[in-house]
């Protein structure tokens, strides 16, 4: 075991002798015994008579653990009896566990020694990591920065105008392309093409099929000529097949016109099943977009070609409400003056007879 340090050096100041009667030192009964310093600074007491009642050890009877830090000093002063004076705690103490410590010997007339606590190593507790927060005698805690993503812009998922930009544009194939891409969306993706149900749109299509084509070129008599042959089969150079086969202005714009009755079909068809889903009944077939539009193409176009095209259109839309308007429009264009409209009536009016009547179904729906 470790041996006790050293006990501080006090000074003791010798005492004039206090005794009477009736006030005898009874811890140690001395009279006129002045004490003995075998050195400068060190008291030492006259050695107590062995049958002394009050005897008490001058030796250490425990010893004690060792202690690493300076022993604390008191000033020589002149007084009775010195007091330690208790070391000032430093900022930051480490935290003290206390040390169970054995009593200690007891000497005669020494002040009471205090033993610092040995300090020990505690393990920190954990921290938990948390945002502070300000309150109302505190500062604002600055927080982390955060890096900001700006919005990117939500695009549709149709550009619309991008699509007015194609059927407006006055080169012909560019138009033709748009048309084609509308109804192939139109019956893959129904609801992406629902974004093109626009007035827009609609009147775009329309512009097409009602252009005045008279102004236009037209094929030429070689041309005339050279697609006679090759509708005969007769043996043409490759120049002359590519110039049969040369589409001119003209041609464009009237092929042009079947392609835009076409889709504005296909989007009527698409807006009469949204508009009966919405309001559970059918829009009549006049209000459908673009349908005075191709029946007045039916009635008026000089060219065989657009008439069979709004037929077909016609037919393409055909509803069991829409029986009766529609038996009357092919009847009529059965009397066309070519044969190609007059077979394109009958056909349509055999589809229209295989369909219900739709009086009764209109009426459920109102």
């Amino acid at each position: 075991m470790m041996q006790i340090p050293n006990l501080p050096n006090y000074v003791q100041v010798p005492q004039q002798p206090n005794y009477n009667a009736v006030k005898i030192d009874i811890v140690n009964p001395m009279v006129n015994v002045p004490p003995v310093q075998q050195y400068p600074g060190q008291v030492q007491y006259p050695v107590q008579p062995q049958n002394s009642q009050y005897a008490v050890p001058t030796v250490p009877i425990y010893n004690y653990p060792q202690v690493q830090t300076q022993p604390y000093c008191v000033p020589q002063a002149v007084a009775p009896q010195p007091q330690m004076v208790a070391p000032q705690p430093q900022a930051q103490m480490p935290q003290m566990v206390p040390q169970q410590i054995p009593p200690m010997a007891v000497y005669p007339n020494a002040p009471a020694v205090e033993i610092p606590l040995q300090p020990q190593a505690v393990p920190p507790a954990p921290v938990v990591m948390t945002q502070p927060k300000a309150d109302n005698n505190q500062q604002p805690v600055a927080e982390k920065p955060v890096d900001v993503v700006p919005p990117q812009e939500i695009k549709p998922q149709v550009d619309l105008n991008e699509f007015l930009a194609k059927l407006t544009n006055p080169n012909f194939e560019i138009q033709a392309a748009a048309m084609e891409e509308i109804a192939n969306m139109v019956d893959t993706e129904p609801k992406k093409a629902e974004n093109l149900l626009d007035t827009q749109v609609i009147k775009a299509l329309n512009d097409i099929i009602q252009k005045d084509t008279s102004a236009l070129e037209g094929p030429t008599a070689e041309q005339e000529a050279l697609r006679q042959k090759l509708f005969n089969n007769e043996t043409l150079s490759d120049a002359e097949k590519t110039l049969a086969l040369t589409m001119t202005p003209k041609e464009q714009a009237e092929r042009n016109k079947s392609y835009a009755i076409f889709t504005t079909a296909i989007m009527q068809k698409l807006y009469a099943e949204e508009y009966k889903k919405m309001n559970n009944a059918t829009v009549p077939i006049t209000e459908l977009p673009g349908a005075v539009t191709i029946v007045e193409q039916l009635k008026n176009n000089p060219n065989a070609m657009v008439r069979t095209s709004a037929i077909e259109a016609l037919s393409y839309i055909q509803d069991p409400n829409y029986k009766k308007d529609l038996t009357t429009i092919f009847t009529i264009a059965q009397n066309d003056i070519d044969k190609g409209v007059q077979e394109a009536a009958k056909v349509a009016l055999d589809k229209l007879k295989q369909i219900p009547d739709g009086e009764e179904t209109y009426k459920q729906a109102a």
